[in-house]
């Protein structure tokens, strides 16, 4: 078995030679035809003093772009980079450990070093380690970059680190969004930046809808697929090297499979996670009861089905909506909330895995589709188990009037929610939403299959228009000191 010191150098060629032209994952990357520019790639400050998280579900590229960082570095002539890989580590102690012996190893040290910590929530009490190492001041002038695949045990370790992250911050990669998949999967280029939500309701995002209504043709293929497809780099290759015919069983197995692992992790059963993404699926659009969740998988109580969906919200499997109360201006925990697959790949797993199952309807999966649109753009928290400030919520009146989203705003953060319906192209519907938005709310959007109509109160834009010029917000939440 190689020693600590032959991983090192082997994993980290560049101490000596400047070179990374063996990494395996820049190898794939490069070769791949799936090149994708994830945010955190380039909004990320890797500045000395700071500790950063980046969080994602498993096989969404989170170890490539820290290898597209380094690489970076690099060629800019940086070599005190280190990255390791924590997967196998099963005492905090050997962080210390581990952080110390590169800087030994190194034939130039000294300075300020890069410290890529790669799934660093494998390991038990890991930001014992962290502390330690910052207290030390082994790590103190350091800027580093430490990587999970659970939002909790993350944020519950970065919490625990007061006065030890300089200005890190937060950050999520996810599978890729629309608008990115219109990029690698089908060569789609826009002449604009992307907006947030709210802004196309402005005369700005009236000129850019405009502009992209004349995609019409490609956006809506685009969409068609994306809904079956998603943003998982590995689903996106799938589709491509199969001639835009969607993603092979074997792939989604392989992804369900990760999904698993992750369940099995935690003693709970597979089989009932992978039942409640089916009645997920039944469920979308609609609040989601935990008693008829509880029966779908099997399980006797509903404060079960609740679990199961907080740790699936954790490790980035499904979404939560939260009802928002617009007298208190809060988002209400204890009421019924609304569950949504993070991704629509995570949608096909049941009728792939359980013989007979029927697939979500088709208005079903572009509420899903929408919802997680909207999160990407405009949460300041992306997937919660807790409601928590700047978490999409959706509104019911007491006469059970509904609106799909009620989102928080990212440019004017003082006014109110923006509601958003999701409809299709029915005249009836749309006058419909519309009406029960300028009632309420007095503006917000409805979204359509089809249908263009800009106004600068209720505007009426397709859902593939939308999500192909929304922004994203790679920065999930503010430093925590």
């Amino acid at each position: 078995m190689p020693t600590t010191a032959e991983i090192l150098r082997a994993t980290n060629p560049w101490w000596v030679d400047g070179s990374l032209t063996d990494d395996p994952h820049l190898k794939r990357f490069d070769a791949s035809p799936v090149r994708w520019d994830p945010p955190a790639l380039t909004v990320m400050p890797l500045t000395f003093g700071d500790t950063h998280t980046l969080r994602g579900p498993r096989q969404v590229g989170k170890t490539t772009t820290l290898k597209r960082l380094i690489r970076q570095l690099v060629q800019r002539g940086e070599t005190r980079v280190l990255y390791h890989a924590f997967d196998l580590t099963t005492d905090a102690r050997e962080f210390v450990d581990i952080i110390r012996q590169a800087k030994t190893l190194h034939p130039a040290p000294e300075g300020p070093w890069y410290l890529f910590l790669d799934e660093v929530a494998a390991v038990p009490d890991w930001q014992v380690g962290v502390k330690v190492a910052w207290d030390s001041g082994l790590t103190a002038d350091d800027a580093i970059v430490l990587t999970a695949s659970s939002a909790h045990d993350l944020k519950r370790g970065s919490e625990r680190l007061p006065g030890r992250r300089g200005n890190g911050r937060d950050y999520v990669q996810l599978p890729m969004s629309f608008r990115d998949f219109c990029h690698v999967a089908y060569n789609l280029r826009f002449p604009d930046e992307p907006l947030a939500v709210e802004e196309f309701l402005t005369p700005r995002g009236q000129k850019i809808a405009t502009r992209l209504m004349a995609f019409a043709t490609e956006l809506q293929c685009a969409f068609d697929a994306y809904v079956r497809v998603g943003g998982f780099p590995v689903a996106v290759r799938d589709h491509r090297q199969r001639a835009h015919d969607g993603v092979a069983p074997a792939t989604i197995e392989k992804l369900w499979n990760i999904v698993a692992g992750d369940v099995a992790k935690t003693h709970r059963n597979q089989l009932a996670a992978l039942k409640l993404l089916q009645t997920v699926g039944a469920s979308l659009g609609s609040p989601l009861s935990w008693l008829t969740a509880a029966r779908g998988m099997g399980v006797e109580k509903p404060d079960t089905a609740k679990q199961y969906a907080e740790l699936l919200a954790e490790t980035f499997v499904l979404l939560t909506v939260y009802f928002w109360d617009p007298q208190k201006r809060s988002l209400e925990p204890n009421k019924q909330r609304k569950v949504y697959w993070s991704d629509p790949i995570i949608g096909q797993m049941p009728a792939v895995l359980i013989p007979g199952t029927a697939r979500p309807s088709a208005d079903g999966l572009v509420e899903g589709v929408v919802a997680s649109g909207l999160f990407r753009s405009a949460a300041q928290t992306l997937i919660q188990a807790n409601a928590v400030p700047g978490t999409v919520g959706y509104w019911r009146s007491g006469t059970d009037r509904e609106i799909d989203f009620m989102i928080p705003r990212v440019t004017d953060l003082e006014r109110e929610r923006l509601p958003v319906e999701v409809k299709g192209d029915n005249t009836t519907g749309l006058a419909g939403a519309r009406a029960a938005i300028l009632r309420t709310y007095r503006e917000g959007l409805v979204l359509s299959r089809t249908v263009f109509d800009w106004r600068s109160d209720i505007a009426t834009l397709p859902v593939w228009l939308l999500l192909a010029g929304v922004s994203e917000q790679p920065l999930r939440s503010e430093a925590l000191a």
